[in-house]
Order: C-alpha cells, then structure tokens, then sequence
C-alpha cells in the first residue's frame, strides 16, 4: 500500500504576511507556538518513508478558532503526510507534549484487496482496484489510516537551528505517534441502472458504521525536526 507521508503544522499569523489565509483565528492565543516550519520526518517502523529537510516538507502550528492558550493545530500543508489534529498541550512552547490524543481530520480509509496483497484508498475513483463482490452482505476488512495523533513531547527554541539557506532561525522537535485502526466493509447491491450488463447483478462496498477497532501493531513513532521559516527562498 502507498502512503502518503505529510506532516503537521502551524501559521505564525503576526510574523509572516504570507501565511496560509485558512488559520482559524488571527489574533492568536497561541503565538509563542505559531508558525511556519520546514521539516524533515523519521519514522521508526518504516525508515522508506522518512522524508529529507531538503524535499522541503511543512508543518504549520496555529491556534482554534476558540483561541484558547495552549490549543493548537497541527496541521500538515505539504501533501506528503495527511495529518491535521488538534491538541490541548501542558508546558510552554519550550517543552510542551498534549495528554489526550487528538482527532486527524484527514484521516483517509483504505479497502484490502486479497488479490492484489493491498490496501486501497477507498475512493470511487480507485472503484476498480476494489475487491470483487459477488453477493450482498460479504464483508471485507479495511484500515482507517492516521485516526489519530499522540503527541509525546514537543519544543520550539528560539535561535537554535540553522536553515538550508545557512539563516539562524528558531527550531522545532516534534516526537508523535500515529494511530491506525481496524474497519470492516460490507457489499451492498448496486442500483439496476448501474450494472454494466443488463440483469446482470452488481454491488459495491460501504463503510459499516461504528466498526473501528484499535489495532497497537499498526502503531508508527516518528520524530519531526526542522526550523521557522524565514521567508527567505532559499531555505524552502
């Protein structure tokens, strides 16, 4: 299965100009950890995955829109890992980690298809990789990939890093761990309409509600370590 590695984030709204216009709240609660970060990834399972600072991979950090001190996104940007939660943290941004795990609201879920050996994105677009049904009520397991995000230990130091471009610049250290859990599929009949040959039956596969399971093997530790942006483009 291809997973798409992507990293979280966080907007410095009253610092840089150019950020994202989607923050959710400009007068920040949050700004000694707001902010634009360039970062590469480790992950401790799969090293395949682990992502260079130079690919220049960004994570923004930015408030809720409930503006509360010490409540931030996390909220990846660059496309590579889907990964926006939100965390309550204890600490400052000189050592801070979140008790609770918090929600991906990116979280995507994926098909097994026994044929193939493979998970598959469960997309209509992706409908032909799908695991043939050939009566309704067969049932199929499945993953929902990144359901959440723990959040173990974090620091944001002032002057501490230096960028690609060779500029002294705030750093960043993140440490996470990423949830994966168990689903079940379950195959339906196809309108008539739908069916490619005329009385010929078809079916397709829905989501059976409330059927994630915690699955702890499927577990992956990675650790985020990188600098603020600058603005300058040379360290992008």
């Amino acid at each position: 299965m291809k997973k798409i590695i992507l990293f979280a984030v966080a907007c410095t709204a009253f610092i840089f100009t150019s950020c994202d216009n989607e923050l959710d709240n400009w007068n920040s609660a949050t700004y000694e950890y707001a902010g634009r970060f360039v970062v590469a990834a480790t992950c401790q399972e799969f090293p395949g995955k682990s992502a260079i600072i130079e690919k220049g991979n960004e994570i923004y950090l930015y408030n809720t829109a409930s503006n509360i001190t010490n409540e931030i996104w996390l909220d990846d940007v660059s496309g590579k890992f889907p990964l926006k939660s939100k965390f309550s943290l204890t600490g400052n941004a000189s050592g801070f980690s979140a008790a609770a795990a918090g929600e991906n609201v990116n979280s995507r879920v994926f098909i097994y298809n026994a044929t193939y050996g493979e998970y598959i994105l469960f997309s209509p677009s992706n409908a032909d990789d799908f695991p043939v049904a050939t009566a309704a009520g067969q049932t199929n397991d499945g993953i929902q990939e990144y359901t959440r995000a723990t959040l173990q230990e974090g620091k944001i130091q002032p002057k501490a890093a230096t960028s690609i471009g060779g500029n002294v610049t705030d750093g960043i250290y993140l440490k996470l761990t990423l949830h994966t859990d168990k689903v079940q599929f379950q195959s339906y009949l196809l309108p008539a309409a739908d069916w490619e040959t005329p009385g010929v039956a078809e079916y397709g596969w829905e989501l059976v509600p409330n059927s994630k399971t915690v699955d702890v093997s499927k577990d992956e530790h990675w650790t985020i370590a990188g600098y603020r942006y600058t603005g300058y483009p040379e360290d992008l």
